[in-house]
């Protein structure tokens, strides 16, 4: 029997098993008490009803919530591009006895708490922080700027935690392009500016898109930063369902907020995959 079953699926059952354990049932669940309705004393009452989801597409409190972490994880994606490219290029191309140095100290971030990081940020960002009394002292700003507990705060936040991810995969992507194809641009006439523009960046597409989605996922539905960094006066999506979870215990609400977030995640990724790969809805190239 078991020489019928194809070597692959026997490689593939304890990953696919391990999937189907850890995300396609959870995911299930949520789903489905995402339909529950609550009774009068706060408990779940199995049903399938559309309760929760309308309750969220009528109020605009948690449509401008769910636009605000859209724009934020668009933002820090969009941040992290243009920074992790240009780190990621200029990693690429040192010397090697240096690359390792240079990607150890990209890395060194992720090795550290993302707690003890954000705490750092409340030091900085405050009115009496680091940055403010810099500022002051160079006469830049007349009065502290106002950026703990603010979208601009969360984004600044963000881009620091994000950043290594980007970084990492783009480098990937540069150091595995063929550098012949930049030499021969270079030797058929064209200035650096038009070796990347035509011929670094095109080849690096596919990295920009991976570091980009995987930057946007992650910011989406990211907890600790935006719940340190913009306090009750930044809601995001992530925050918001940990209140209605833990605080309210309203958990077809918890649910059907995490399905309107998963859903969004998929469709403006979607989205913005089809428009970088140059693919029209019919699929036409």
């Amino acid at each position: 029997m078991l020489k019928r079953i194809p070597p692959y699926w026997i490689l593939l059952a304890p990953g696919l098993i391990i999937f189907l354990l850890v995300f396609v049932l959870p995911l299930a669940r949520l789903l489905m008490l995402s339909f529950y309705q609550t009774d009068s004393s706060g408990g779940m009452e199995a049903a399938f009803v559309w309760q929760q989801y309308g309750r969220f597409f009528t109020d605009p409190f948690y449509l401008q919530m769910l636009w605000r972490s859209v724009y934020i994880g668009v933002a820090v994606s969009f941040i992290c591009l243009i920074l992790g490219y240009c780190l990621a290029y200029g990693v690429s191309r040192a010397q090697p006895k240096h690359r390792f140095l240079l990607l150890i100290l990209i890395a060194l971030p992720l090795l550290t708490s993302a707690v003890i990081r954000n705490f750092g940020w409340i030091i900085i960002l405050g009115r009496k922080g680091i940055l403010n009394q810099f500022l002051l002292g160079l006469g830049l700003i007349q009065e502290p700027l106002e950026l703990l507990y603010t979208p601009a705060g969360v984004i600044i936040a963000l881009v620091h935690v994000m950043l290594p991810y980007m970084v990492l995969v783009l480098y990937s992507v540069l150091e595995g392009m063929d550098r012949n194809l930049e030499s021969a641009a270079a030797n058929l006439g064209a200035s650096k500016t038009k070796v990347f523009w035509f011929v670094t960046l095109p080849l690096s597409k596919q990295g920009i898109i991976a570091g980009t989605l995987l930057v946007f996922s992650i910011t989406l539905s990211f907890f600790v930063t935006p719940s340190l960094i913009g306090g009750a006066k930044v809601k995001l999506m992530a925050t918001e369902i940990y209140n209605q979870t833990i605080n309210l215990l309203n958990w077809p609400y918890a649910s059907a907020m995490g399905v309107i977030l998963l859903l969004t995640m998929l469709g403006v990724t979607s989205l913005y995959r089809r428009m970088l790969s140059g693919r029209k809805p019919g699929g036409v190239v």
